[in-house]
């Protein structure tokens, strides 16, 4: 998977006046977010934290929880989920298994998850997916956020998401899968959707060579038929990357529920 990386001009200024816009930009940083210089610890797995738009020492911040994709970490990945306007703290969870350069949220080892039969593929989502569940748990009573946190994942992170909507969604407020895929039959025997089940957003590019953008509607489908308030938004020609159209609607969406759980 080669993630979207905008193209950016370079520009040149004088020494002067690139460390006075240098300066500008570390004291809006220090003001907007906080990036711990070393991973945090909680209910088995390791996660990194950013605080927008509030002091680090804030309580009560609404919580944003996000899944990367499969050969990402958290520090990469922030990239695609920060943003936000108002105060947020994001919590970017690193996937357990070790991957070339990052991690992945399904062993690859001894087995290849992705040569596994259906059935077992099933298994280990439900595992890691009960699994998430804990650190969800866990990190609403550390935080004690005013609403039930938000997951945001991408990828393997958007297959977990629908797994935390669908079977654990009384921990979370909102779900946003993003490229993501799933067993439909997690959503079918987990029985219908109850009054605290969350609304669930998915984000797809329409051009998807791993995710068929069809693939995608099924699901929502599947979860519609099921009673749940889900909501499939599509950009036409993207394939399996997060292009800026697509950040820029997800932190719009997410922001506006946080403003109004």
């Amino acid at each position: 998977m080669k993630p979207y990386f905008p193209i950016r001009r370079r520009s040149y200024l004088p020494s002067g006046m690139a460390l006075a816009w240098l300066l500008l930009a570390l004291a809006g940083t220090a003001r907007s977010q906080t990036v711990p210089h070393a991973p945090l610890q909680l209910a088995g797995y390791h996660y990194r934290e950013i605080i927008e738009n509030a002091d680090s020492s804030a309580r009560n911040l609404p919580v944003v929880i996000a899944l990367h994709w499969m050969g990402a970490s958290p520090t990469s990945f922030a990239r695609y989920v920060t943003g936000f306007s108002r105060p947020v703290r994001l919590l970017l969870v690193e996937a357990p298994y070790p991957y070339k350069q990052g991690y992945t949220f399904y062993s690859l080892s001894p087995k290849n998850y992705y040569d596994l039969p259906a059935d077992e593929k099933m298994v280990i989502l439900l595992k890691e997916g009960e699994r998430l569940s804990r650190f969800i748990e866990a990190a609403t009573k550390k935080n004690a956020p005013a609403t039930k946190p938000v997951i945001l994942g991408a990828s393997q992170g958007g297959d977990l998401s629908y797994v935390v909507a669908t079977r654990y969604g009384h921990l979370i407020s909102r779900a946003c899968p993003l490229l993501a895929t799933m067993d439909n039959r997690i959503v079918t025997q987990a029985g219908k959707a109850g009054p605290t089940s969350p609304p669930i957003d998915a984000f797809h590019g329409t051009a998807d060579p791993i995710v068929p953008i069809e693939t995608a509607r099924r699901h929502v489908q599947t979860l519609k038929e099921r009673g749940f308030q889900a909501r499939l938004h599509t950009y036409e020609g993207v394939k399996h990357d997060i292009p800026d159209a697509m950040k820029a609607d997800f932190i719009q969406l997410i922001t506006g529920h946080l403003a109004n759980p």
